[in-house]
């Protein structure tokens, strides 16, 4: 299962691809199941794909994390556990177009991370890119529906700690998958954000219970599309891409969740979210076309 230092521009592309639309459905899927508390629902998908990765953790000539990677890993397990929790509460407070946005500032946090901890200042061309990105951004939330009350703007808050945090979790994987096989480095990093979110559960009270008639099938999908095919793919990717170009990337998945919140929810996008969600088209555009290899 040894990884080469290369690959094709083309499989890095379809990965990336399949990553951003496995994550725009997981605003819808966790809108569906109502009943269950945050935590326990980013527990349920994590914990799902950190048994269905465990046996690369045994697989010969697997480069493992080990020493100060293994540590890494787990702190990279904690960003994500506390990812999901701000963004999962952010989703019950606010509309999904709002907190997907406001989540998918990754890009700004993941540029400022590479340029402090990896000397990697981004280029002109991605800051301008996702200076485009962000005037969409803006664009699509000032038609947003849930009006600006104090459960908004707590959602709103929430949300933005999530980027953060999703940024973070993003550049240390970028140092980790340097030395390692992204099997053995995604199986830790789900088990730790499991292990995490049961702390966090224990020491909030909250309740991990699958709650929903639909609810099993709700969960499974998250672990499958958003957690294995979403996360662990940008786990593949960041041994490639650096990681501001996989955030500028996650600038599109409002503009997937927009339609799927259209579709399953019956949250239509107003004119100027549409209009915004064109313009941070451009804005990904311009900041990845610098190519995978990054500059």
């Amino acid at each position: 299962m040894e990884e080469h230092d290369t690959v094709s521009n083309s499989r890095i592309i379809m990965v990336l691809a399949a990553s951003i639309g496995a994550i725009s459905t997981a605003a819808i899927l966790v809108r569906l199941v109502p009943d269950m508390h945050p935590i326990g629902i980013a527990f349920w998908r994590t914990a799902a794909v950190a048994l269905i990765l465990f046996p690369t953790l045994f697989h010969r000539q697997t480069a493992r994390p080990s020493g100060p990677m293994l540590w890494w890993s787990i702190g990279a397990g904690l960003c994500l556990a506390f990812h999901f929790w701000a963004w999962f509460a952010s989703l019950q407070m606010t509309t999904v177009i709002r907190s997907t946005v406001l989540v998918c500032l990754t890009p700004i946090w993941a540029g400022l991370w590479s340029w402090s901890v990896f000397k990697e200042p981004p280029s002109a061309r991605f800051w301008a890119g996702i200076a485009i990105a962000l005037a969409g951004v803006l664009w699509m939330t000032q038609g947003a529906n849930g009006g600006h009350s104090t459960a908004s703007l707590e959602g709103d808050m929430l949300a933005l700690i999530g980027g953060f945090l999703s940024g973070t979790y993003l550049t240390i994987g970028r140092g980790v998958r340097a030395k390692t096989d992204w099997g053995p480095y995604g199986a830790i990093l789900c088990a730790s954000c499991a292990g995490w979110l049961v702390a966090l559960a224990a020491i909030t009270g909250s309740s991990l219970a699958v709650v929903g008639d639909n609810a099993l099938w709700v969960l499974l999908a998250m672990a499958l599309g958003p957690q294995l095919i979403g996360h662990i793919g940008f786990a593949w990717l960041v041994r490639y891409v650096p990681a501001t170009i996989i955030g500028a990337a996650i600038l599109l998945e409002p503009v997937g969740a927009s339609v799927l919140g259209a579709a399953v929810l019956d949250e239509w996008p107003s004119a100027s979210e549409i209009a915004g969600g064109a313009v941070i088209l451009v804005g990904v555009l311009v900041a990845t076309a610098q190519g995978s290899q990054g500059e």
